[in-house]
C-alpha cells in the first residue's frame, strides 16, 4: 500500500517532458529573440514575399493571358523588367540614405502601401506604355524594402542568428514566385471573366490589395533600431537587453545621424578594397541567378508532336512551385550549417560551383526535356550562397552599420542596373529557350563571384583590423602600427591598400 502511494505521489509530481523547454522562456534573451522572430521576421518575410509577389506579377500575367490581351509580341516582357530595374536602381541609394536620416518604421510601410496601389492599378492597362511607366514607379518604391529590412535584421540579430534569418526572409522571394504561381492558377481557374475582368487582371488586384493591407500592419510592427526603437511590442526592459545584448557580441546598431556623418561613413566604405570584393561577389551572384527566371516561357514553350502546347496554361503555374520548395528548404539548410559552423566562405562557394556546373549544361543545351528540367531544378539550389555572403558582411562590418545599409544599397543598386542591361541583349524574349548568351554568362558569373570571395578571405587575413576597430581613420591608423609591428616581417599592409587610403584622406568630408 505505501508502495502504490509513492509511486502515485512520484507519478503526480513528475515534470511532464515538454515543461524544460516552455522554462527556458523565461530567459529574458530568449523572449526577446522569439518576439523578434514572431514579429519583425515575420513581417519583414512577408514584406519580401509581396515585394517579389508584385515584382513578378508581370511574368505571370504575361504566360496567362496578358500577352495575347495586350498584343505583347516583341520584347515587352524583358522591358518590363528594365523599366522596373531603371526606377529601382535610380532610388535605391537615396532610399538608404533617408532611412538613416528618417526612420524607418515610417518610409518603409508607407513606400509598401504605395507600391501596392501601383500593382493593383495595372490590372487596368491598356496597352504596354502604360505597363512601362507603372513599373518604373513601382521600381522607385520598392527600392526601400529589401535593403531597409536586411539593414534592420543587421540591428536586430547577433553574428551568430544571423545567417538563419537572413536566409528566411531570403526565401521570401522565392515563396513570393510560389505563391503568386498558386493564386495566379487559382485565379486563372476560378474567377477568370468573372466581373468582365480577365485571370491575369485579378491577379493584380488581389496581390494588391495584400500588400496594401500588410504595409498598413507595418506601422506598427516595423521597430527602427535597438538604441531609437519606439515599438509598443517590446518593453523598456527589452529594449535595454536589445541594446546589452549588441554590445556584448561588438556590434553597432543604427542611429538617425546628420549627412555629414553619412557622407563620412560613405567615403570610407568606397575606398576600402574589400566593399569592392564583396560587391564584385554579390553582384555576380544575383545576375548569375536569373539563370532560371524565365522557366515560366520555357515551359509554356514546350509542344507535343503535333504542335499543340505539353502543358496547360494552369500546370504551367504550378511546375516551378517544385523549383522554389528546392531553394527554399537548401536555402534555409545551408544558412543554419553557415550560423552552426560559421561555414561563410564555405556555403558561399559550394551553391556557386553547382551554378557552374548547372548552368553549363544548359548551356550545351542537350537533347532531352528531362535533363534541361533537372538542371532547371537545380540552378533553384544555389540561392544560399547570396545570403551567406550577407551575413558574413554584417560580421565583418558590425561596428559600422551605416556603412552596412550604404554598401548593402550600392550593391543592390548595381545588380538592378544589370538587370536593367543585361537581359536586354542576354535573356531576349526571341532566344527563349536556349538563350545562347544567357547561360554562359550566367555561368561565367557563378566563376567570378567565387574568385571575389576568396580574395575577400584572403585580403581579411591580412587586414582584420576594421573587425574590431571600425572604419575610422584614426582607429585604422593605430590598428596599422600594430599590424605592422605583429607583421612586418610578411608586410602587413599591401602598396594598393595604402594608395587607396591615401587618396581618401585627401578626399573632403
Amino acid at each position: 500500500m505505501n508502495s502504490f502511494a509513492q509511486n502515485s505521489n512520484a507519478s503526480s509530481t513528475r515534470i511532464p517532458k515538454w515543461v524544460p523547454r516552455l522554462a527556458l522562456l523565461e530567459d529574458p534573451e530568449r523572449v526577446l529573440v522569439l518576439k523578434l522572430d514572431i514579429l519583425l521576421l515575420v513581417w519583414a518575410f512577408v514584406a519580401g514575399l509581396t515585394k517579389d509577389m508584385d515584382q513578378s506579377a508581370t511574368t505571370q500575367a504575361y504566360v496567362s493571358g496578358m500577352k495575347e490581351a495586350l498584343s505583347l509580341y516583341g520584347n515587352e516582357l524583358v522591358e518590363f523588367t528594365t523599366y522596373f530595374s531603371i526606377g529601382y536602381a535610380l532610388a535605391i541609394v537615396p532610399a538608404q540614405m533617408i532611412q538613416t536620416l528618417m526612420r524607418p518604421s515610417i518610409i518603409l510601410p508607407a513606400c509598401e502601401v504605395v507600391w501596392g496601389v501601383l500593382t493593383l492599378v495595372t490590372y487596368a492597362s491598356k496597352n504596354a506604355r502604360t505597363v512601362y511607366a507603372i513599373r518604373f514607379f513601382l521600381g522607385i518604391f520598392e527600392s526601400t524594402s529589401w535593403p531597409g529590412l536586411v539593414s534592420l535584421i543587421f540591428n536586430w540579430y547577433t553574428p551568430a542568428e544571423l545567417g538563419k534569418r537572413l536566409a528566411i526572409f531570403g526565401v521570401s522571394g522565392v515563396a513570393g514566385n510560389m505563391f503568386l504561381g498558386i493564386l495566379q492558377a487559382a485565379l486563372y481557374k476560378n474567377l477568370n471573366g468573372v466581373g468582365g475582368l480577365e485571370g491575369w487582371q485579378w491577379l493584380f488586384i488581389v496581390s494588391g490589395c495584400i500588400t496594401i493591407f500588410w504595409g498598413l500592419i507595418g506601422f506598427l510592427i516595423i521597430p527602427d533600431s535597438p538604441s531609437i526603437t519606439r515599438a509598443l511590442w517590446l518593453t523598456h526592459a527589452e529594449r535595454r537587453l536589445a541594446v546589452t545584448r549588441m554590445e556584448e557580441n561588438e556590434t553597432e546598431t543604427s542611429k538617425l545621424i546628420d549627412y555629414k556623418r553619412l557622407f563620412r561613413k560613405a567615403k570610407l566604405i568606397a575606398c576600402n578594397p574589400l566593399a569592392w570584393l564583396y560587391m564584385a561577389a554579390y553582384l555576380q551572384f544575383a545576375w548569375s541567378q536569373r539563370a532560371n527566371s524565365y522557366f515560366l516561357l520555357y515551359l509554356k514553350g514546350l509542344e507535343k508532336a503535333d504542335g499543340q502546347p505539353l502543358y496547360s496554361t494552369y500546370i504551367v503555374n504550378l511546375i516551378p512551385l517544385g523549383g522554389y520548395a528546392i531553394s527554399i528548404v537548401s536555402n534555409i539548410l545551408l544558412n543554419a550549417i553557415s550560423d552552426w559552423k560559421q561555414w561563410r566562405v564555405q556555403v558561399a562557394i559550394a551553391p556557386a560551383l553547382l551554378q557552374i556546373i548547372s548552368c553549363g549544361v544548359l548551356s550545351a543545351w542537350p537533347d532531352s526535356t528531362p535533363t534541361i528540367l533537372t538542371f532547371y531544378f537545380l540552378t533553384f539550389a544555389t540561392s544560399a550562397w547570396g545570403y551567406s555572403l550577407l551575413a558574413w558582411l554584417g560580421e565583418i562590418l558590425r561596428k559600422e552599420p551605416e556603412a552596412r545599409s550604404l554598401l548593402v544599397g550600392a550593391s543592390v543598386t548595381i545588380v538592378y542596373v544589370g538587370h536593367a542591361i543585361i537581359p536586354l541583349r542576354a535573356w531576349r524574349t526571341a532566344d527563349s529557350p536556349r538563350y545562347p548568351i544567357g547561360f554562359p554568362l550566367a555561368t561565367a558569373f557563378a566563376g567570378g563571384s567565387i574568385v571575389a570571395i576568396l580574395g575577400m578571405y584572403f585580403y581579411l587575413q591580412r587586414h582584420s583590423y576594421f573587425l574590431s576597430k571600425g572604419l575610422e581613420p584614426s582607429t585604422t591608423s593605430e590598428s596599422d602600427d600594430q599590424n605592422r609591428d605583429g607583421l612586418g616581417k610578411a608586410g602587413a599592409h599591401d602598396t594598393v591598400s595604402e594608395w587607396i587610403f591615401e587618396i581618401c584622406k585627401l578626399a573632403p568630408d
